[in-house]
């Protein structure tokens, strides 16, 4: 074999093994990956350079052949499926779909000004907007946004409500 292959072929295995001891070994994404990429395209390079085109652009489609491989493989591996996430959450789970204003509940415990309140079958953590109101008391939701979800004293609401003449 001549210089410039072995070179070239030397310069790809040190970028595959640098980039498989940083996907296997060293967490993050740090010297080791990137001194990887950095063998990978100089073996690319030199391929170019000692072997002319049609080699170059071999070793680049084996380069980028490989590594797409490798990377649609990886996730269904026994290893990728303890690292990378397949599943995602269907639907955005937020307390506006599930309560609005004026629903009443009972305060499971002590808002101080933040606790736990029952809304029926609905167990969720409510803040006031600064009174502390005792467990066991009446609620009411006065404002719903994201996962806030705002109470208040249901006594105290239907005092401030205009009564029917």
């Amino acid at each position: 074999m001549s210089d410039p292959l072995i070179t070239v072929v030397a310069l790809l295995v040190a970028g595959y093994l640098l980039v498989a001891l940083e996907l296997f070994v060293i967490p993050g994404f740090g010297v080791t990956g990137i001194l990887g990429l950095v063998c990978l395209a100089a073996g690319c390079f030199y391929a170019f350079h000692f072997f002319g085109s049609a080699f170059g652009t071999l070793a680049v489609v084996l380069v980028l052949g490989s590594t797409t491989a490798v990377m649609l493989w990886i996730p269904k591996s026994r290893f990728g499926k303890d690292v990378v996430l397949l599943s995602s959450l269907s639907k955005a789970h937020s307390a506006e779909t599930e309560l609005e204003t004026g629903r009443t509940g009972v305060a499971e415990s002590d808002l101080r000004p933040a606790g736990i309140a029952r809304f029926g079958e609905l167990r969720r953590g409510v803040v006031t907007e600064g009174e502390f109101i005792e467990a066991g008391s009446s609620i009411i939701v006065t404002e719903v946004r994201g996962s806030r979800i705002v109470v208040e004293l249901a006594a105290r609401s239907s005092e401030e409500r205009p009564r029917p003449a």
